[in-house]
């Protein structure tokens, strides 16, 4: 029977409707020929050497790729996945396109052929050109199509990833914000220097620790064993920390809901998640998602900026640091891709040892002596208030440097100053250095370093020690032959000497071409065998607000010894400094011993054994030293820290003023400042407290060092210490003061009279 037309016609769309959903379905069932990043328009291919091209496909299907006059094919494997290698490209500025066919077509377009960097690290790695120095030049003038840039996705993976995403983007004023700062100004440099594209691809997370970036095999060595027992326990910890970690959200939004209906302001920070599975942390994870899907993309090098993440376990870096450099070249396949680096700049890190980061740079200079590497020291321009430094233009400068002399053959001055060796010679210590021509001090003037004589070479950040290992300041002296000479009156036989070994020491000393000398230590004495703690190793306050202060009040302190005489000297922190606030009660009390306060507001241990160090003691002879020092200590310091620190500030008073006797004070209590816009743990600190204050009462030998404990004096009935007191739980008012003058009145006047 003949269909109607009508029905001849719906039953032929109704047909074709058919055969257009099987031939979906089965293109849904087919894989398409694709790439991932690091592949993608845009992007810069490495020059003259095999561009490797990969991605994946059906399984047996042939993929055949297109670049220029190159071409390559091969058939994916039983998995999908596939690789070709192109012959090498000259560098090119003209953009090409890249063409992959299989069952269907990728055409990747505006592809360039240059030099490529891996760019990785963390926070000063990732801190980008829209919050560096002069930031709105910057990208004002940042119109340059040489240079591209991409950044990998933020991912962690338990396994070695087949993929990793992001997008290729040229460099104009909209887009170059958000690039890596480091990276950008040393692509910058290479380009403008060089005339050759260059690429950079971006694998960094804030905050993340070396073994994050490291393969997972190289860690199951035993030589990294505690790398793995610490995530271990971390996991271990997860779940009861996440549990707490959700109601603890769960009340903060409530609060915070509730100040909302309320208009009222709310700046409470939210609870930060717990380290577990899927964090930056994760031993192997960020290379896993984010190194390890880039392999064998061809490469010029590796910059890495990281180091501040494990600084306080400084003894494991070097270990970790070789074994990425060795295992990232073996992943990528291309020899010993040179891996050029920033060591650690200054900045004095808020908790740990003063020295901490001058042995993690240490342990980073120590792998140049890998093949093909270089270190941008940066001790000079690093910001002592701030991890993140915003000059970013030095830094990508110097790393450019090392590119320049290196790779691109440009007789450009590269090497900054380095210790070759030091001898003895009597009283003094002879350093010899390489690369020192013009050795100055200087400052920074834009971006430019003007060499000067200025700086006395007292504040170099030089120290010696003797036999004894004990290191005190010492100053320099510039010989003409480019030598050092060191000298300290503390140190009459010295046989060590060290610069710039703390972690932010005031490093300007810099040859002709402004690049400064590295940090140095002529001894091999266990980091842990000298200066311990902060507590123990002498230092300023850095810069800022607090330096300013801190340094007019050591000046009025040197005026006042030098003024005389003073017979009572108190030494201490704000406590101390705080009898200002009470004059009529330090008189009264105090006033016919020609006292003198030399207290200020913040010091801990070491800031007093840095003032002894710079001549506080030098023109005075007080009968008596009132020492209180340590509560500042708590924050950073363990109780066996503080009691050591507070041990050495006497050592110096005692080697400074034989004949002073010292009364001892045990650490005031403290209460919990909640009102302060801040929540200082009380309790936890009087825990410490308590245990130093055992300590201290030890180095009381009942004659010359006498220690006097007069907490009770200052609580009340219920033990907790009234408002009057104490109002902000930590400065005495001033009854407070007239509590702590009558309850030592009687020991001092005795010890006064003896």
């Amino acid at each position: 029977m003949t269909l109607p037309a009508h029905r001849r016609l719906v039953s032929l769309i109704q047909s074709c409707l058919g055969a257009l959903f099987l031939l979906a379905l089965l293109s849904a069932v087919r894989a398409d020929v694709r790439l991932a990043a690091p592949f993608g328009d845009n992007a810069v291919l490495q020059r003259d050497k095999p561009v490797a091209v990969w991605g994946e496909a059906d399984p047996g299907e042939k993929v055949s790729v297109f670049l220029g006059a190159r071409t390559a094919a091969t058939i994916a494997g039983a998995d999908g996945r596939w690789l070709v290698r192109l012959d090498p490209l000259p560098a090119s500025a003209e953009p090409a396109e890249l063409v992959v066919t299989g069952r269907n077509q990728v055409v990747l377009k505006n592809i360039l052929v240059g030099d490529v960097w891996l760019c990785a690290g963390q926070s000063n790695m990732e801190w980008n050109v829209a919050r560096a120095d002069n930031a709105a030049a910057e990208l004002a003038a940042a119109s340059h199509s040489g240079i591209r840039f991409i950044k990998i996705d933020r991912a962690i993976g338990d396994a070695p990833a087949a993929r990793a995403t992001g997008a290729w983007r040229v460099c104009t004023p909209r887009d170059i914000g958000g690039c890596s700062a480091v990276a950008y100004f040393f692509a910058r440099d290479i380009h403008r220097e060089t005339g050759v594209p260059v690429g950079l691809v971006q694998s960094s997370w804030s905050g993340a620790m070396i073994e994050s970036f490291l393969p997972a095999d190289t860690l199951a060595s035993t030589e990294f064993a505690a790398v793995g027992k610490r995530w271990r326990q971390t996991l271990d910890a997860w779940p009861v920390n996440k549990k707490k970690y959700d109601a603890d959200q769960s009340a903060w939004e409530k609060e915070r809901d509730a100040a909302a209906e309320k208009n009222l302001p709310f700046d409470k920070p939210a609870p930060r998640p717990p380290v577990g599975p899927g964090h930056r942390d994760q031993p192997s994870g960020i290379y896993n998602a984010m190194v390890h899907p880039l392999a064998p993309f061809g490469l010029r090098g590796f910059l890495w900026y990281q180091g501040e993440g494990n600084a306080q376990r400084f003894d494991e870096y070097h270990a970790l640091f070789t074994t990425l450099i060795r295992s990232w070249r073996a992943a990528f396949q291309q020899g010993d891709l040179p891996f050029y680096w920033v060591q650690l700049p200054n900045y004095k890190a808020g908790r740990g040892d003063a020295r901490m980061r001058a042995f993690l740079r240490e342990a980073q200079d120590q792998a140049l002596s890998l093949p093909a590497t270089g270190q941008a020291v940066t001790i000079d321009i690093g910001n002592p208030d701030d991890e993140h430094p915003t000059n970013k233009q030095e830094v990508g400068r110097r790393l450019a440097l090392i590119a320049l002399a290196n790779l691109y053959g440009k007789p450009v001055a590269w090497q900054s100053p380095r210790l070759v060796s030091a001898r003895p010679d009597g009283a003094t210590l002879r350093v010899a250095l390489a690369h020192a021509d013009g050795l100055a001090s200087g400052e920074v003037a834009s971006d430019k370093y003007q060499v000067t004589k200025s700086m006395p070479a007292a504040a170099l950040a030089f120290e010696l020690a003797g036999a004894d290992r004990e290191f005190f300041p010492a100053a320099a002296t510039i010989n003409q032959d480019g030598t050092l000479t060191l000298a300290s009156p503390d140190v009459p036989a010295p046989v060590a000497a060290r610069y710039a070994w703390f972690n932010a020491p005031a490093a300007t000393l810099r040859n002709a071409a402004g690049l400064p000398l590295a940090p140095f230590r002529t001894d091999d004495w266990p980091a842990l065998d000298v200066s311990r703690t902060s507590a123990v190793t002498p230092q300023d306050k850095g810069s800022g607000r607090a330096q300013d202060y801190f340094l007019e009040k050591h000046a009025a302190f040197l005026a006042r010894a030098k003024e005389g005489p003073v017979n009572l000297l108190f030494i201490g922190d704000s406590i101390t400094d705080g009898w200002s606030k009470a004059p009529d009660i330090w008189e009264n009390h105090f006033g016919r011993y020609q006292p003198a306060n030399f207290g200020i507001s913040g010091d801990s241990t070491q800031h007093v054994l840095w003032r002894i160090a710079h001549g506080e003691l030098d023109h005075i002879a007080p009968k008596v030293v009132v020492l209180m020092i340590g509560t500042n200590n708590t924050a950073s310091n363990t109780p066996a820290e503080i009691a050591d620190g507070v041990a050495r500030v006497i050592r110096r008073i005692r080697e400074k003023l034989p004949q002073t006797k010292i009364l001892l004070l045990a650490i005031f209590p403290r209460g919990p400042r909640q009102n302060t816009g801040y929540y200082d743990d009380g309790i936890r600190r009087m825990e410490v407290i308590n245990e130093v204050n055992l300590d201290l009462s030890r180095l009381a030998d009942g004659s010359r060092i006498r220690f006097l404990n007069i907490n009770d004096t200052f609580l009340g009935p219920d033990g907790r210490i009234p408002a009057n007191v104490m109002p902000d739980q930590l400065h005495p008012g001033p009854k407070g003061y007239q509590l702590w003058a009558d309850a030592m009145q009687s020991l001092l006047d005795e010890m006064m009279a003896e």
